[in-house]
């Protein structure tokens, strides 16, 4: 069963636009191919698993028929490189994204295969408040044609530098990451690495996720194939591309590097802060480090509030000082979609207000239990204490014992329970007995408080 779903983000920004009255702009479509296998979505997708192509979408159009559903559509050039479709995202300015599916499994072919035609692709998906979508495009927007780029551009042009006899080379695996080098030189590194696939209807090309050799070993369903031309062997058409003489409907495909030295690691090849790494999420697993992106969403969310025992935050540190001030809407746009208006709406257009925590005490939201009736979150709530009355049991001056006087001083004395006023005053001292000041408070320390943006 195929569909597409809102993300947990999609849907939290969804609501948040609705509550703040805000607009959504969906900008972004992409594709992928889950890794050479099928893709199984969920809420917490904040990715496609192996993203092959991200264009700006072509057009959103809504339904004639039902002012709730909208179609998203993005165009993919004939040009652009064979691959197989598994999954499906759009994103907001902002990178996020918003609705994830996933496709029946199809090749996207390529002009060399006698193609001619762009493909087309659009994901419906159903907003409950329509004035939240904010669509613009540019129409000034083109794309360059295969044989004008092949009759005006030249790696000379477009990449200067280099020296006579050089050669235009990939440093590594990344998209970009290329420079001018000698002909002869070639920095290699042998170490084994088994990838596996399925292979759907009409493939003929299979993108591994890293390499460390320019050798590999080919199986179909456990079969060897060998490195030639024809329908029963394959080619390497890249560093990170073999393509099959033949299609091979539902089969399974291993890729094998060679191994020469056995399965002892080897060091980083250049001193480059890590830019060597042809595979820095997988590099950043085996480390067990986050990358930035994931550390955002997975230390503590925008808004949270933290206490630090010292006077300043440190450097390096995503925190405000709870203090009141206004901030950017733009700049601070994680903060300001978790935390709104609650505290203060700035400027009313480009600023909003931090908490004001300084000299306050906390206290977690009623939320519905019953005690602190009325408060929300963001209100504040003035000092208090309980009410204190009693009697005091004495003679008054109308001669009549044991008659009760309200406990409490006119000034002059006391009232009896007739009327009567009855001599004398009572003094009370609090501070003879506990420490005393002008607040009600309890034992505490302080701390800064600060927010996380």
């Amino acid at each position: 069963m195929y569909k597409t779903i809102y993300t947990a983000l999609g849907l939290a920004l969804v609501s948040q636009a609705v509550s703040q009255q805000r607009t959504i702009e969906i900008t972004h479509f992409a594709v992928g191919d889950g890794s050479g296998n099928s893709v199984q979505i969920n809420e917490s997708m904040r990715q496609l698993v192996r993203e092959k192509y991200r264009s700006t979408v072509n057009r959103i159009f809504q339904d004639p028929e039902n002012e709730n559903r909208f179609t998203a559509e993005m165009i993919i050039p004939v040009t652009v490189a064979g691959f197989v479709i598994r999954e499906i995202a759009l994103f907001d300015r902002n990178g996020n994204m918003i609705i994830v599916g996933q496709t029946p499994e199809v090749y996207k072919p390529t002009l060399s295969e006698g193609v001619t035609q762009d493909s087309v692709y659009r994901i419906p998906f159903v907003v409950s408040n329509p004035e939240i979508l904010q669509l613009n495009f540019d129409p000034n927007v083109v794309i360059a044609t295969h044989q004008w780029i092949i009759n005006t551009l030249t790696p000379a042009t477009m990449f200067p530098g280099g020296t006579t006899g050089q050669v235009l080379k990939k440093k590594s695996n990344a998209d970009g990451d290329t420079g001018w080098d000698d002909a002869g030189s070639a920095d290699v590194f042998v170490n084994t690495i088994e990838e596996e696939q399925s292979l759907v209807a009409d493939q003929l090309i299979v993108d591994l996720s890293q390499t460390t050799t320019h050798g590999a070993a080919v199986y179909i369903n456990g079969d060897r194939i060998t490195q030639k031309t024809g329908a029963d062997g394959w080619q390497a058409t890249s560093a990170t591309r073999i393509t099959l003489g033949k299609a091979y409907t539902g089969a399974k495909i291993l890729i094998v590097q060679n191994e020469p030295l056995g399965t002892a690691p080897f060091p980083l090849a250049q001193n480059k802060n890590l830019a060597d790494v042809p595979n820095k999420p997988l590099a950043r697993q085996n480390l067990g480090v986050m990358s930035a992106d994931e550390a955002k969403y997975n230390d503590c969310p925008p808004g949270t509030i933290v206490g630090l025992a010292s006077p300043n935050i440190p450097p390096g540190y995503r925190l405000l000082k709870c203090n009141g001030a206004a901030y950017s809407r733009a700049v601070y746009a994680d903060l300001f979609a978790a935390i709104g208006t609650y505290f203060g709406a700035g400027d009313g257009v480009t600023t909003f207000n931090v908490p004001e925590a300084r000299g306050e005490y906390p206290r977690y939201a009623d939320d519905g239990r019953g005690i602190d009736v009325g408060r929300v979150v963001g209100s504040k709530q003035g000092d208090a204490m309980r009410n204190i009355t009693g009697t005091f049991e004495g003679n008054t001056d109308d001669g009549e014992a044991g008659k009760k006087g309200a406990f409490y001083n006119t000034g002059q004395g006391f009232l009896g329970a007739n009327g009567a006023s009855w001599g004398g005053v009572i003094g009370f001292d609090a501070s003879r007995v506990v420490p005393t000041a002008n607040e009600v408070r309890v034992r505490s320390i302080a701390v800064l408080a600060c927010i996380r943006y």
